[in-house]
């Protein structure tokens, strides 16, 4: 333990960036004049000048603050001198408990020039209501604040002060809009091209690790931009699947700016919160797209039907595509390492679980669905190129009846769950108010809420789902020439990868063998395409249509 001269006379300060905005005034150089000033003409020795640059006066979790306590809590600490107490703290509660408890029971000394507060004699009645004054201005200062950020937003600028990973502040217009940083964009593109190849962010993050690909942090702070200074830069090249995942769901890479993505609960508590995406602002075309959107929705519609890999080293490529025809289930991949890669198969998921009573196998190899696959695709692309025309316009027909025939049922589902919605409130209100009245005992009060509430939870997150599916299907009826241009851009394909499967197949739906327990047996297979679902009675009308033509 330290005798008491040898002990800290403690200069802190602090600055947030709203305090920042006042001017020099409050700023980190000049409160350290003054604090100096104030301990040499009144003959304070041992002086330690520690300070929070950006911090809010509401949080306590700073870096040098936690460094002042541990000094402190050493019985280090013979005197805490700051500017005023805002400098201090801007929480009431906070600020009372260090400044009437733990100081004094460590004995430390606490002074607040500008407001004349010295703990030595004694603590000033009024104290408590000048820390309540500065509460009520951080509070003040943060709804300003968030007015402020929302009315910016609300005109399609950027608000966030990080500049995504793959991009840099135009140098024409720094506060508003962004270019493509010509070395993190190619980066963004590869993470985007492995996901597409059927990888999954823990094993892209694996993968650029490896390959020593810097992480964003590390990648900031080599080119001296700033970056998120909590961040471990010893290792620069471990990325982190949250990283990865982050990236491929963001739409900022699609050249859209997203605003108000997240809040905080209150002013004190800066725990980020997700803003539904209702509520969110959102600006397309902003600025230079770094990824297409055919390779975005291929990318989300993999992420959406994520599955996790199997132990085997190598990733299933038909993860999340395979489906039973009778179940919907998703199929499940066997593989083993006492199995040879012939006999790595597939089977309904529902019957692997619950057994032959609620489904059956559904049983087909991965080697042989892969040849389905590849002959198929060959023969589909070929046809796409060879009869162009005639093909775009027998898909547009067949995939304007289809899909409207879906839109037409989910507008229906969707009007049928508001209307239910607004039936449960008006339900639970009415039962709300019959057992204020006595009419019902609380028992059946609370089941019936409890069921209404439930039922109500549901609905409203299954209208957002039928809701996304619809615009998906506005935005793509009749997209063929999207395919036909995929097809002309591939004229020999040897093999099927996970590029290529993911690149023309939406899902793939596999039917019970006409004979039972039959591995030789016929068994259907149903190829959803991408943009153009199921094409078998397409090709054969496409090929009607050409001999007609000839003859």
């Amino acid at each position: 333990m330290k005798q008491t001269t040898e002990k800290y006379t403690i200069l802190y300060a602090r600055l947030s960036q709203d305090d920042g905005s006042q001017g020099e005034s409050n700023s980190i150089s000049n409160q350290r004049l003054i604090l100096e000033k104030y301990a040499n003409d009144n003959g304070f020795e041992n002086l330690k000048f520690m300070a929070d640059d950006g911090y809010s006066g509401t949080n306590f979790n700073r870096p040098a603050f936690k460094e002042m306590m541990e000094l402190v809590e050493n019985d280090e600490v013979a005197t805490i001198i700051v500017k005023d107490m805002s400098r201090f703290g801007r929480e009431y509660l906070e600020v009372g408990k260090y400044t009437e408890i733990i100081f004094p029971n460590y004995d430390v000394r606490f002074i607040a020039i500008g407001d004349n507060i010295d703990s030595l004699y004694g603590v000033d009645d009024f104290a408590p209501f000048k820390n309540i004054i500065n509460e009520l201005y951080a509070k003040d200062c943060s709804r300003k604040i968030r007015a402020a950020n929302r009315a910016k937003a609300e005109t399609g600028a950027r608000v966030g002060t990080n500049v995504p990973f793959g991009y840099m502040k135009d140098p024409e217009d720094p506060k508003r809009k962004l270019v493509p940083d010509p070395e993190s964009a190619e980066i963004v593109k590869y993470i985007f091209q492995l996901c597409v190849e059927g990888n999954g962010p823990s094993r892209i993050a694996s993968r650029l690790s490896k390959e020593k690909i810097f992480m964003p942090n590390y990648y900031w702070y080599s080119k001296g931009m700033s970056y998120t200074k909590t961040v471990d830069l010893s290792d620069p090249y471990r990325w982190q699947q949250t990283t990865v995942r982050h990236i491929l769901e963001n739409e900022v890479y699609l050249g859209h700016t997203i605003n108000l993505k997240t809040t905080t609960k209150s002013f004190k508590n800066k725990k980020k919160i997700e803003v539904p995406k209702e509520e969110q602002l959102r600006f397309e075309n902003t600025h230079t797209a770094l990824i297409s959107q055919k390779v975005w929705d291929i990318v989300q519609d993999i992420r959406q039907h994520k599955r996790r890999r199997t132990n085997m080293d190598e990733q299933d490529m038909f993860s999340g595509v395979v489906y039973c025809k009778d179940c919907g289930t998703k199929m499940v991949l066997h593989r083993a390492q006492t199995m040879k890669e012939s006999q790595y198969n597939f089977m309904c998921g529902t019957y692997k679980k619950k057994g032959k009573e609620v489904c059956t196998a559904h049983f087909i190899k991965e080697d042989q669905l892969a040849k389905v696959i590849l002959d198929d695709l060959k023969r589909v692309t070929h046809y796409a190129r060879q009869h162009e025309t005639i093909f775009a316009e027998i898909i547009a027909k067949k995939n304007s009846k289809e899909s409207q025939k879906e839109m037409s049922m989910l507008i229906k589902e969707i009007d049928t769950l508001r209307r239910r919605d607004n039936e449960l409130t008006a339900l639970f209100k009415r039962l709300y108010e019959d057992n204020v009245l006595g009419k019902i005992p609380n028992e059946i009060f609370r089941k019936l809420s409890d069921d209404y509430l439930k039922e109500q939870k549901e609905i409203q997150s299954t209208i957002p789902e039928k809701e996304r599916r619809l615009e998906k299907l506005k935005s793509t009826v009749a997209n063929v020439t999207a395919f036909i241009e995929e097809a002309k851009a591939i004229t020999d394909i040897k093999e099927l990868t996970a590029t290529l499967l993911h690149r023309f197949i939406d899902k793939i739906v596999i039917g019970e063998r006409t004979e039972k327990y039959s591995r030789t047996a016929m068994q259907e297979i149903q190829i959803h395409y991408r943009y153009i679902g199921l094409l078998d009675k397409v090709i054969e009308d496409t090929a009607e249509k050409d001999c007609q033509s000839v003859t």
